[in-house]
């Protein structure tokens, strides 16, 4: 969806000043009306005002989006107003609005506004495009500074002949994946490079790689952390790495694809030891797959079961006779936690499966999940066979591929699952009872408290050393497992680790900006946003740019945020968040207090460094 197509110079009021926010609202509301955009003004606005009450729309920087999905709206739409004076939008750095765009997606618009959204913010990131939106002196000098960048990326794409072309993938796919894109493009432009990036973001395959862009590239950048569609990039030079190098090393990246060559390609063939390391890289992303898919299941689990223990609702998490299921059949919301919980191990087996051998794999780890759920089986024995179904499954695809091909179509929906599931049955009944049994329910790990700091120092500087690489990752993979566990203190942990760095950058812009340059204090108000919402990818650039000054003390910080965390027994049964989910953490106030003193002491080393640094 392109905003090109949405925006007309009817749809934009300039220098117009609104007193208060209500009043900006109606009046985008109206001009929605005006442009036949909606069709009842009153139940827009209701809809308008639902969304604010969540959280307010003004996402700092002069700017507010405003948005909502409704019966009246009669397609996508979207309109905008300048007001020079500013208004109070009670945006989240608590500067006055200057640019308020409002969108309007039918009920039945799917990720529509999830879409104008994301193209909005990439280009509302550029403080010069902001500042001349402000003083566009006609409605068609502001679209076309809106969309200058956009032009430029669409005529380039027109083409379909790119020198490269890559593809970005991360498990939650919100941030990571955009920022590689982003930077990869950015980085190509400047060497005088055409690109074209696809992304597998949380909404979905964004421009996608047609076959003729594939074609006539010259090499595929793979930055992926999680399952990537490989086979239509066959006997093409391919450059795989983690999302993370997409964001630190897009130019090392672009220049090993331009200078890819048949010479390269032969050495691959002396590499063998580069293989190992891809299994492994493999087994990471397959196991990275199940994290991410698992992420909103347990989003959901967790805040339902905060709010039964807020009402005082007993949750009989294990109420079942270890013979049979008949507890099933005797199902009511006080098990619904429970039930939650475990099915989430089963479908963490499945997606692990999904990864490796797609539907069928998924099928099969999922009932052979099933069966053993009763036997209190534990989250490792689910990691197990996740992994077993699926690998056994990729096996099987291979042997069925010898039968004739009048029998192809019986593959995929009833002899692999059939069979697989088969096999899988027989493996987990011989196996011995004990090397399957694990009852975790009732042994929950009791650690003592130094081993508390050490364990949250640990994860939280896991979650600091790379930003989104590997190491991130486990760190994270650690805090969904621990949910799984009932050790929720390690998902509390990890997330204040994560808060942690942006709030720091925040702070020490804040006392000390004649350490910093124009650039790194115009993204100050972003750091402390997003670093509040537990996205932490805010503080990427300013500490690749300054790893002793920057990088360290928020390693430091991110450790003692995670030791503190621990150490006071803060615990969250979901894995996101950030401040917005602290009515639901147990011991709130020690989870800010832990946020304000490791940040204090993060700045503390910030400013220290950066003045010594100076100073010699």
């Amino acid at each position: 969806m392109n905003i090109k197509d949405l925006l007309k110079e009817d749809s934009i009021i300039l220098n117009e000043h609104s007193s208060n926010k209500e009043e900006v609202i109606d009046t985008l509301i109206d001009k929605h009306f005006e442009c036949h955009h909606i069709t009842d003004k009153e139940k827009f606005k209701q809809a308008i005002m639902a969304r604010e009450k969540l959280s307010s729309t003004g996402v700092g920087h002069m700017i507010a989006i405003p948005h909502a999905q409704n019966e009246t709206v009669k397609y996508p739409s979207l309109v905008a107003m300048v007001d020079k004076d500013g208004v109070d939008f009670d945006s989240l750095d608590k500067t006055p609005v200057k640019l308020i765009f409002m969108i309007a997606v039918p009920k039945v618009g799917g990720t529509n506004h999830l879409e104008i959204l994301a193209e909005l913010s990439q280009i509302l990131m550029d403080d010069k495009i902001i500042k001349n939106l402000i003083n566009a002196q006609t409605p068609k000098h502001f679209i076309d500074i809106l969309t200058s960048k956009l032009d430029i990326k669409n005529n380039k794409q027109e083409n379909n002949k790119f020198d490269v072309v890559a593809v970005t993938a991360c498990p939650t796919g919100i941030a990571h994946t955009y920022m590689a894109a982003k930077s990869l493009e950015e980085t190509a432009l400047k060497m005088g490079v055409s690109i074209k990036v696809e992304t597998n973001g949380a909404s979905g395959v964004k421009n996608k790689l047609t076959k003729k862009d594939i074609e006539h590239a010259k090499a595929v950048i793979i930055a992926a952390d999680k399952k990537v569609e490989m086979t239509r990039f066959s006997n093409k030079n391919i450059i795989q790495v983690p999302v993370a190098e997409g964001i630190h090393e897009p130019q090392n990246l672009i220049e090993q694809a331009m200078n890819y060559n048949e010479e390269e390609r032969l050495q691959k063939d002396k590499k063998k030891v580069e293989k190992s390391y891809k299994k492994i890289k493999n087994i990471y992303n397959h196991f990275m797959n199940g994290v991410s898919r698992l992420i909103p299941i347990l989003m959901i689990y967790g805040i339902i079961s905060q709010i039964m223990i807020m009402l005082g609702i007993d949750q009989s998490y294990y109420i079942y006779n270890d013979a049979e299921l008949g507890w099933f059949m005797n199902l009511n919301l006080e098990n619904i936690p429970w039930l939650a919980i475990m099915f989430s191990g089963c479908l963490f087996s499945a997606f692990i499966a999904e990864s490796i051998s797609e539907v069928p794999g998924f099928t099969v780890a999922l009932f052979s999940s099933f069966i053993y759920m009763n036997h209190n089986l534990g989250i490792i024995g689910m990691i197990v066979i996740g992994f077993v179904s699926g690998y056994l499954v990729l096996g099987l695809k291979k042997l069925f591929s010898y039968i004739p091909e009048l029998m192809d179509s019986l593959v995929p929906n009833y002899l692999l699952p059939l069979s697989g599931f088969a096999i899988m049955t027989i493996i987990l009944t011989i196996l011995p009872q004990r090397a399957i049994d694990y009852q975790y329910q009732d042994q929950i790990l009791v650690l003592s408290p130094i081993l508390l700091i050490i364990i949250g120092f640990v994860l939280g500087a896991m979650m600091s050393i790379d930003m989104g690489g590997p190491i991130n990752k486990i760190a994270y993979s650690i805090g969904i497992i621990g949910i799984l566990l009932k050790r929720f203190d390690f998902m509390t942990a990890v997330m204040v680790a994560g808060m942690i760095p942006p709030i720091v950058i925040w702070l020490s812009i804040m006392v000390y900006p004649q350490l910093f340059n124009e650039k790194e204090k115009s993204g100050k108000w972003r750091c402390l946003v997003r670093g509040l919402c537990f996205v932490s990818e805010e503080a990427i650039p300013y500490m690749i740019n300054d790893k002793r000054g920057i990088h360290f003390p928020c390693i430091i910080a991110s450790g003692i945020a995670g030791s503190l965390s621990m150490f006071f027994g803060c615990s969250q049964m979901f894995p996101h968040g950030g401040i917005a989910t602290l009515p639901f953490i147990t011991r709130p106030h020690f989870f800010v207090i832990s946020i304000f003193a490791s940040t204090l002491i993060g700045m503390s080393f910030v400013l220290l460094i950066k003045k010594n640094t100076n100073n010699s």
